[in-house]
């Protein structure tokens, strides 16, 4: 219940640590469950990053920067408003991607969380699918 969400945000973090983002600028990378948590470690990732990580890791930026123009996330498995709302002010609507984690989660649950969710309709049609058509190029 725990474990994966972890092992995955801390793959994330070594990803943006690490400098592949600086060699590879263009490289995007789809992260579930609304970011892994990483969206709530940002600014405390940044504050270190800026006391120490900048002259002991290869990253040549913050971990924020990264994660922003890097990742885009999905709301898979996590049918919660606030967690919504939250990672909506850190990312902007236009990084997250519908997804229903099924078969861990229900689908219905995610389409009525989508449908009911506090968003305008624009905002509900790009996570929908908009942002991923673009993401992945997809044409009608």
């Amino acid at each position: 219940m725990w474990g994966f969400a972890a092992e995955a945000s801390l793959h994330a973090v070594r990803l943006m640590c690490c400098g592949v983002f600086d060699r590879y600028r263009d490289v995007k990378v789809i992260l579930g469950h609304l970011g892994e948590a990483i969206p709530f470690w940002l600014w405390r990732m940044d504050n270190h990053w800026e006391k120490d990580g900048k002259r002991s890791l290869p990253a040549k930026k913050k971990p924020s920067h990264y994660f922003k123009n890097n990742f885009f996330v999905t709301t898979s498995g996590m049918s919660w408003p606030p967690a919504l709302q939250f990672v909506s002010s850190v990312l902007g609507v236009d990084k997250i991607l519908f997804a229903a984690d099924y078969p861990f989660e229900s689908m219905k649950e995610a389409v009525q969380f989508m449908d009911n969710a506090s968003i305008s309709d624009s905002e509900r049609e790009k996570i929908y699918h908009l942002n991923t058509e673009k993401l992945l190029a997809l044409s009608h």
